[in-house]
């Protein structure tokens, strides 16, 4: 009996000294595994949560939250077994086989803990031949993207070029697109002018049958003496057919106004107006005038795109940066979770520090988690974010703005008879316009469009210059007649038709025998048409300079001829691009001209012009090798020079204008002096042209090889 009782009370220590040496603590399990600790309160917050000891807290912890419950459940059942067993073995008073059951648990811990570091390692291998893999993925992407962003800048320049060449096309089919509507509009209106001719002759033909009738009735009331004189003021105005008369602006007037406007102006018409009216005036278009001055000039800078070059993309780089910065994060974090995973799995250690391991562990994995998700994100931006952009290179270019005034204005001569007084003057109807017009903009600039906009250009001045000036009243016409200029008393009729260009007859009585003999009651000789003498000795003495004309326009000066009463032969390359061209005569007589006719092949051009002048004539013989001929023209601005020599060869030669160079034009080669300002000018022969002088055939510096159009290129050209 006492045995009994002395073993009993020997468990009894043991059982007191296991507690109090192995207290332990309680967790809490909720339904969803995580485990919460319990400090100063004994039981669960709620009745869901389940009451976990430490030793099943151990047994839980290394397994996931979603089936802990269910290991919670097979540890308690295994731990129900061997509570039994121990039972029995207690039963059966062997504390031998209670120590081999520790020493077995002991076992199976460290077995339990070294499976579970294992794991970890496993796991921890495992992320890192992910990330490995990852890396290496990136990597293989970033190479891809590298070539497609090199095929895709080989496509950006491949576009560019094809955009400039684009542009370029567009701006040529523009160019083109305007001279086609120029064409058209020349077209219209020569066809405009043709209608307006024939519908002038009708009325010429109707006004001259009526102005014979009244001239018959005038002789029949002058024989009779009743011939009534009109003392009232009437002004005429004659509707000349002159070069640009297209231009000029039409004239308003009121009904009450003695106002006629006549299509025919002939001698017969002018000497019945003198001898029906006391008070007249005569509104006769004679000219327009155009032309442009250069007000200033200013050098303008502007940027072009010289190519394309490419630059660092910033973003790319950041991207790189942040993904780097991220997985280092990432990697602490880790390191930082294995770390709270020792802590917790340290038995000796103490609670406290294993339940801190726990918390560590689980703040980091959720860091981690968080930062894989960064990175995911990152690698998607910068999968799709080139790693360098594409920017153009733009150079700094210089092109002319020149300020231009464009003056344009309707000549009139007014004739007035006034208290048995023949007066004349010149009047204007005039306009003006400022311009900017620039030069040398090229395609490549990035504001082309908006300077080709923002300025002119040479043919905008043209067309403004050939567009009809406004509409003027008769009340301001005659307002210009008042003020403008003074009138110039004309001694008689003979240089009154003379001014007119009529040619004028003088009548003189007859003699009874030149009556009888049934002789003509008018005689007389014809006056010319130029009125004014020349001041100088050798333009007198040589009557050659009446034909000879200084052509003129804002690129240069040029010489040209009469080949007809008011058409000017001249070389092409004298009057190429002008936007107004002037004609002067040796007797200074200034007028506008227009070209009706070319030939670049040839380097020929003729010119229309309201000023009359003295035609040539061409030889048409043969020429020989020694002849001598005469320049004339106006070498270096040195108006109506004539220069002497021999004519060196007959031969074909290229035109400044060949494509080719091929010999196709026939040129005389002579050593009379051609210099620029001869150009366009007639090379004679005696008294007849036989060719037109060309400078600039050979632009290099070969002395007395000179050359002129030959008189059969002229022919050939005039008759086609």
């Amino acid at each position: 009996m006492l045995k009994i009782i002395a073993k009993y009370t020997v468990y009894l220590l043991v059982f007191l000294i296991y507690s109090t040496a192995y207290a332990e603590e309680n967790f809490c399990l909720d339904k969803k595994g995580f485990i919460l600790p319990i400090f100063e309160q004994t039981n669960c917050e709620t009745s869901a949560e389940i009451k976990i000891n430490e030793k099943e807290f151990m047994h839980i912890i290394e397994f996931d939250e979603s089936i802990r419950i269910t290991e919670l459940e097979n540890y308690r059942k295994n731990q129900i077994e061997v509570e039994k067993t121990k039972s029995n073995v207690v039963a059966s008073n062997s504390e031998e086989d209670l120590k081999k059951v520790d020493e077995e648990k002991k076992i199976l811990e460290q077995k339990k803990i070294s499976k579970i570091a294992k794991d970890q390692e496993e796991k921890r291998l495992a992320r890192q031949k992910e990330l490995e893999l990852k890396k290496q993925k990136r990597l293989a992407e970033i190479e891809k993207r590298k070539k497609e962003k090199e095929e895709k800048k080989l496509a950006r320049q491949k576009e560019l070029e094809l955009k400039k060449q684009k542009r370029l096309a567009e701006i040529e089919k523009r160019k083109k697109e305007k001279e086609e509507k120029k064409l058209a509009k020349q077209k219209k209106l020569d066809e405009e002018k043709r209608r307006k001719e024939l519908i002038a002759k009708k009325k010429a033909e109707k006004l001259k049958k009526e102005q014979l009738a009244k001239k018959n009735e005038t002789s029949s009331t002058s024989k009779e003496g009743t011939v009534k004189i009109n003392e009232e003021l009437k002004i005429i105005y004659f509707k000349k057919d002159i070069v640009k008369s297209e231009i000029l602006p039409s004239i308003n007037f009121k009904p009450e106004q003695k106002f006629e406007k006549l299509v025919e102006f002939n001698l017969d018409l002018a000497k019945n107006l003198f001898a029906q009216n006391s008070n007249l005036i005569l509104i006769i278009p004679k000219d327009i005038d155009s032309f442009s001055n250069v007000i200033s000039e200013d050098n303008m800078s502007s940027q072009m795109v010289a190519g394309i070059r490419q630059v660092p993309n910033p973003e790319f780089n950041r991207l790189q940066m942040e993904i780097r910065r991220a997985e280092r994060e990432q990697q602490q974090a880790l390191r930082r979770a294995e770390d709270g995973f020792r802590k917790s799995q340290c038995y000796s250690c103490g609670l406290i520090t294993q339940w801190g391991g726990v918390a560590i562990q689980s703040k980091w994995n959720n860091v981690a988690k968080e930062l894989q998700s960064r990175i995911v994100s990152l690698t998607n931006s910068y999968s799709t974010t080139p790693d360098y952009l594409e920017k153009e290179v733009l150079r700094s270019y210089n092109y002319l703005v020149q300020n231009i005034k464009a003056e344009k204005k309707a000549i009139y001569q007014v004739v007035q008879f006034k208290n048995g007084k023949y007066l004349q003057k010149n009047i204007s109807v005039d306009e003006n316009k400022s311009f900017k017009v620039a030069y040398n903009i090229d395609p490549q600039d990035k504001k082309y469009e908006n300077l080709i906009n923002k300025y002119s250009d040479n043919q905008q001045v043209t067309n403004w210059q050939n567009k009809k000036l406004k509409n003027t009243s008769l009340e301001k016409l005659l307002t210009k007649i008042d003020n403008q200029e003074v009138f110039t008393e004309i001694m008689g009729k003979k240089e009154l038709y003379a001014s007119l260009n009529f040619e004028y007859v003088e009548e003189k009585e007859l003699s009874w025998w030149e009556r009888l003999l049934g002789g003509s009651k008018k005689e007389g000789k014809k006056t010319a048409s130029l009125s004014n003498n020349s001041s100088s000795g050798y333009e007198e003495k040589d009557v050659r300079f009446d034909s000879v004309v200084i052509v003129k326009t804002e690129n240069g000066l040029g010489s040209g001829f009469f080949i007809s009463k008011d058409e000017i032969l001249t070389n092409y390359h004298v009057i190429e691009n002008a936007t107004s061209i002037s004609v002067t005569d040796k007797y200074k007589k200034r007028s506008s001209a227009v070209v009706i006719k070319k030939d670049l092949r040839r380097d020929l051009a003729i010119l229309k012009t309201n000023t009359t002048g003295k035609p040539v004539k061409f030889f048409d013989g043969q020429l020989k090798q020694g002849e001598m001929v005469e320049a004339l023209g106006h070498p270096k601005g040195r108006k109506f020079s004539l220069t002497k020599g021999w004519i060196s060869a007959i031969r074909k030669e290229s035109s400044v204008y060949s494509a080719t160079g091929t010999p196709d034009v026939l040129f005389i080669q002579t050593d009379a002096a051609i210099n620029p300002g001869n150009s366009g000018g007639p090379l004679f022969y005696k008294d007849k042209v036989v060719g037109v002088n060309t400078q600039g055939l050979h632009k290099d510096s070969t002395e007395g090889m000179n050359f002129a159009v030959h008189f059969s290129e002229v022919n050939q050209f005039l008759s086609n």
